[in-house]
């Protein structure tokens, strides 16, 4: 089987954020792809904005503080857009309107990531202050809500993983 190089890792759009939005959210939930699972996600852990697919919020200095945690598939080619994403964080400027928690690495199927998969999570965690993984859940193939089939032990550490670190950085910045 002959592999092709990607391209340059893709950026990620900006996206407007809803007008009048009250609260402003703990955490956005952004995909790096489509179907990266932000909306199971935001679901089962309980809080914060599903912003899904449609990119970075676009923020200014004069809003709140934006904690995004940013979703892929545990996939070639959803670490490859994950990639692509934390490289743009990591730009001048963008990292000090927003704060990256995280990339969670949603299970692509029941079987073991491929190795380039999980050699560019690896590289990823030194970029980002951490990467979570989120195991396959099958009965969630045949929900028509998450939360009907409840969190798995993973995403309860990923619950209380990301609120103790969002509320560890709205705390400094008060």
């Amino acid at each position: 089987m002959s592999r092709t190089r990607p391209g340059p890792a893709p950026p990620l759009p900006f996206a407007m954020i809803p007008q009048n939005l009250q609260p402003w959210p703990p955490v956005w939930w952004v995909g790096c792809h489509g179907g990266a699972g932000t909306s199971t996600l935001a679901r089962l852990v309980g809080f914060g904005l599903d912003f899904g697919g449609r990119g970075w919020p676009m923020v200014t200095p004069e809003m709140p503080p934006t904690h995004v945690v940013l979703v892929c598939r545990a996939s070639a080619s959803g670490t490859w857009a994950a990639t692509g994403a934390v490289e743009q964080w990591r730009r001048p400027g963008m990292s000090s309107l927003m704060k990256v928690l995280g990339v969670v690495a949603v299970a692509a199927s029941p079987r073991r990531p491929p190795r380039i998969a999980t050699e560019r999570l690896q590289l990823l965690a030194g970029w980002v202050p951490h990467v979570w993984r989120v195991g396959w859940v099958d009965a969630l193939l045949a929900a028509d809500d998450p939360r009907d089939v409840g969190a798995a032990p993973d995403v309860d550490a990923l619950r209380t993983a990301i609120w103790q670190k969002a509320q560890a950085t709205w705390e400094r910045k008060q």
